[in-house]
């Protein structure tokens, strides 16, 4: 007995997804929709396929015009999402607004997309009430590193990771941990020179930059770009550490490791946080889901500000996150 399409429309989405917007051209000009029904195919020869149902004008310009490109968006990018997807009352030009970028098929990509595509149409087979277009990738690009935005039971949706499987302390200030050259940078004009953290990794340190007020929501392009740039200069760990003076609030503590998660690796991401905050434990919680398992930690009578080892510790036994040994624990409090 088939199923009815009710059901199956409710049982598809379930299954989350990516969002991007499909462009091409036609006789009257661009053209654009929002699809979740892409998908890679190969890598050699590199091949995607997006399915456009019969019904939709973009079918028919798509298949006319040979060739298509592919805007994959990013968590910010849900007001396109719905504007492409006709969700937008009183649009009439879709495009209109937002930076484009021509590539070299002739179609308009997002220059802000988190990453786009250009094919050539190599295949077109039938789909019950779609058409399967087989796209041939000639060109592909990543013009901003951010996390995605996904479609999930008909809603927008962000990134939400698990918590990790174990957490790791450090005490700030200890030197416990081998030899390392750490330095802290407020913005770009405060990074070491490259040369410099060569021969700081020739030395045998593990190299750590620090990027201080990093939760300041007035500070976070700058904060995202220094840590970018801590990547590029081959840090072996990042921190994240928040003012003493301006408490970190678990929104823009979400917002900036979303992407700094994405941004440091395959470096460690740190985080230090204030203790003195009244949400410490709750940004500490924010942070294990957006992907940190490495934090910096006082112990009683060390004198110095910052996220007490046993509120950290208590936390991760509540969450059945493992945590140090017993052994690396005494280290830490000597």
């Amino acid at each position: 007995m088939p199923v009815d399409s009710t059901t199956f429309r409710s049982v598809l989405g379930q299954w989350p997804s990516g969002v991007c917007v499909v462009t091409t051209t036609g006789p009257n000009g661009l053209h654009g929709m929002t699809a979740s029904s892409f998908s890679s195919v190969s890598l050699d020869p590199p091949l995607v396929s997006v399915c456009l149902g019969n019904h939709l004008p973009s079918r028919t310009l798509l298949g006319d015009a040979g060739k298509f490109a592919i805007s994959f968006l990013g968590k910010d990018q849900a007001h396109i999402g719905r504007r492409f997807a006709g969700q937008e009352r009183g649009v009439t030009d879709r495009f209109a607004g937002l930076d484009w970028t021509m590539t070299p098929n002739g179609c308009p990509v997002l220059s802000d997309a988190v990453a786009w595509l250009d094919c050539t149409v190599a295949h077109a087979y039938p789909g019950g009430d779609h058409t399967i277009f087989v796209g041939a990738v000639t060109e592909a690009a990543l013009p901003r590193v951010i996390s995605p935005l996904l479609f999930h039971s008909r809603n927008w949706g962000q990134v939400a990771q698990p918590l990790p499987a174990t957490v790791q302390f450090r005490e700030t200030a200890s030197a416990d941990g081998g030899p390392r050259f750490e330095f802290h940078a407020t913005g770009l004009r405060d990074l070491p020179s490259p040369e410099r953290v060569i021969a700081a990794k020739k030395a045998g340190n593990c190299v750590v930059g620090y990027v201080a007020d990093a939760f300041n929501p007035e500070r976070e392009d700058e904060v995202l770009a220094t840590i970018g740039a801590l990547g590029a200069l081959g840090c072996d760990e990042i921190g994240c550490v928040e003012s003493d003076v301006i408490p970190a609030s678990p929104l823009q503590v979400t917002r900036i490791l979303q992407d700094a998660s994405v941004r440091v690796r395959p470096a460690v991401l740190r985080v230090r946080l204030a203790g003195h905050n009244r949400l410490a434990l709750v940004n500490a919680l924010v942070a294990m889901k957006n992907g940190v398992s490495h934090f910096d930690v006082v112990t009683p009578g060390s004198g110095t500000s910052g996220l007490p080892l046993g509120d950290l510790l208590h936390l991760s036994r509540q969450l059945e996150v493992a945590g140090p040994i017993e052994s690396d624990l005494a280290q830490i409090r000597e």
